[in-house]
């Protein structure tokens, strides 16, 4: 199935330091998408189409198959799958082909600000995305953060605007547009990395921290702490 005229973002259940990584999105996560519309009217794009959370692997790719990675005899060894979503809208892929992504952080890629938005974004819906409207209102959420100018996200106000096509699907926008008017109310939990490249769509890779995680980041930060003491004795 190929959806080269569909922009899509992703969040990897896989996030892990910066590097390349070699990717194949497969289909959608729910089922058949949902079609928004979202309206730009400062310097930026607009779009029409369908959206939607959608499911990935990536590939392991073994060391003689490294230097063969553009070759159709590519070989995918340990699969491991993730979730996607969209990161931009101007660029394309397709399903069911295999592509080279280098992870940078999405402080990096966006700003600082954008990308704790982004974060909180995803602490306020942890756990309420389970279907095609509501996969496609999260999906509309990331673009108005990203593409609106403002100072403050919506549905319905700044530069960047969006509707579902059907009206069957407007609770799920009307949910997601209450977490988006107050972000501010949220943690910025998760941490947001970009999956980049250059001729074809990037990707947002949203990872909440293991437990053993921020106990290692909290023990890093005090060896830290030990250090500029023992220095200013």
């Amino acid at each position: 199935m190929s959806l080269k005229y569909l922009p899509l973002v992703g969040a990897l259940a896989i996030a892990g330091q910066a590097g390349a990584k070699t990717i194949n999105m497969t289909d959608f996560q729910f089922g058949p998408p949902v079609t928004v519309d979202m309206t730009n009217t400062a310097e930026g794009p607009s779009y029409d189409g369908i959206a939607g959370a959608f499911q990935g692997d990536e590939v392991a790719v073994p060391v003689v198959g490294a230097l063969l990675r553009s070759s159709a005899a590519l070989s995918a060894v340990d699969p491991a799958s993730f979730t996607a979503w969209c990161a931009e809208l101007t660029q394309s892929f397709s399903f069911g082909v295999t592509y080279d992504y280098t992870q940078v952080s999405g402080t990096s890629y966006f700003t600082g600000q954008k990308a704790a938005d982004l974060s909180r974004l995803f602490t306020a819906t942890h756990g309420i995305v389970f279907d095609s409207s509501t996969s496609a209102a999260m999906q509309a959420g990331i673009w108005e953060i990203i593409y609106e100018k403002g100072t403050a996200y919506g549905f319905a106000t700044g530069n960047f605007t969006g509707v579902p096509e059907k009206a069957g699907d407007q609770a799920a926008f009307d949910t997601i547009n209450g977490y988006l008017t107050h972000l501010s109310d949220y943690k910025a939990d998760y941490r947001i990395d970009v999956l980049t490249n250059g001729d074809h769509q990037d990707f947002l890779v949203a990872t909440i921290p293991e437990p053993e995680t921020w106990a290692l980041l909290v023990a890093g930060l005090g060896v830290l702490g030990l250090l500029k003491r023992r220095r200013r004795a």
